[in-house]
């Protein structure tokens, strides 16, 4: 500032006009008005642009995915080579040392399912909404074999792959991937690992969760989906229960409307426990018998037998048994009679009673070894 110079602020400026206007002196020198005015710019001129280009930034999440996959399936393969880069990169360095092929075997053999969504957790989510499923969720971690396991055993298995495939979506990632990171972070489960759980698209919320370690036979995973299938469905209101915690309590439900009867006054009526005539009937009808199994060095078949009660029970048959065998033993584990009993496949889903051939067509044939047998009692 040249000396002689005076250092007008606006606002004392005007206070210093006002002052002398209301004193009667001309303010003119003081106020400087006309110069500020012109040292106004003019306003900048309004025109519209565009600050992100959609197209764009789907193309640059659409490849920060891809990469983020080859980087899990670098981790998760067993021949990781030298080159974190992807999975590329590594079957490439594993086919000039000319282990390739032995490499790719154990891959493809410990490979996650084909079914395994490969869009967003977001996009997972709104297309399940959509479908009207349930998310099932598994985390993995490379250095946990229970991981690798999982997909060998129980994800590739048919019964299992035909419940998720019918009521699911199925996304897998691991704990270092960054969406498989930031589940964990969100739902505090990266500390037990491999971890599964099932997410209600239309809330967001974790609605049941278990211990992916446990998970180490196929049949264990169907009844553990199976039972969830039975407690939860999608055409049912949200349950109210916090997004971590499970149901521990089921509503009581009402009596079937069609089983109350209506009686005139001057009918006797029905006192609660007292038998009525299909009850004497049902019982004097004799329980069966259990059949003795076959021994385990005997050609055999095995199916897994899973009780209204939920229990789950693993039986041994010969192969030329009749399938009406079946049926005994379920009635002795249910401890009703046998014709009580109907048992259904459940994936397909089918009666055993209806199949081709009647009761007498041999285990064998009736398509049931490995196969989830659903017992129903009527009543």
């Amino acid at each position: 500032m040249m000396w002689g110079e005076v250092d007008y602020n606006e606002d004392v400026a005007a206070e210093v006009r006002a002052a002398a206007v209301a004193a009667g002196i001309d303010a003119g020198p003081l106020g400087m008005q006309d110069e500020v005015m012109e040292e106004v710019r003019a306003p900048m001129p309004s025109y519209q642009d565009q600050i992100i280009d959609p197209e764009h930034e789907q193309r640059r999440m659409e490849e920060a995915m891809a990469a983020d996959s080859a980087a899990m399936y670098q981790r998760m393969s067993f021949d990781r080579g030298h080159d974190p880069a992807g999975a590329a990169a590594g079957e490439q360095q594993d086919e000039q040392m000319g282990e390739g092929n032995a490499g790719k075997a154990i891959n493809r053999l410990f490979a996650p399912p084909e079914y395994n969504e490969g869009a967003s957790y977001y996009q997972t989510i709104e297309k399940a909404k959509a479908e009207g499923k349930w998310v099932l969720v598994n985390i993995q971690q490379a250095e946990v074999f229970a991981s690798h396991t999982l997909n060998r055993d129980v994800w590739s298995d048919d019964t299992v792959k035909d419940v998720i495939l019918g009521s699911f979506l199925f996304w897998q990632r691991d704990d270092k991937s960054t969406e498989g990171d930031q589940f964990c972070h969100y739902h505090q489960c990266g500390h037990q690992l491999p971890h599964i759980c099932i997410i209600d698209p239309r809330t967001g919320r974790r609605v049941k969760n278990w211990d992916g370690r446990k998970w180490v036979e196929s049949h264990a995973a169907a009844e553990y989906l199976l039972g969830f299938l039975d407690q939860f469905s999608m055409s049912r209101s949200p349950p109210p229960q916090s997004p971590v915690a499970s149901p521990t309590h089921k509503p009581q439900a009402l009596p079937d409307p069609s089983s109350i009867e209506l009686q005139g006054l001057d009918e006797p009526m029905e006192v609660e426990g007292s038998n009525t005539r299909e009850e004497q009937q049902v019982e004097s009808d004799p329980l069966p018998v259990m059949p003795e199994e076959p021994a385990e060095d005997v050609e055999h078949l095995k199916v897994s037998i899973r009780l209204p009660s939920g229990q789950r029970i693993t039986k041994r048959f010969r192969p030329d048994d009749p399938l009406e065998q079946m049926f005994v033993v379920a009635a002795a584990l249910a401890e009703k009679p046998a014709r009580l009993v109907d048992l259904s496949t459940q994936f397909p889903k089918r009666s055993l009673r209806d199949i081709e051939g009647g009761l007498t067509v041999p285990m064998k044939d009736a398509q049931v070894a490995g196969n989830m047998i659903m017992v129903n009692v009527r009543t």
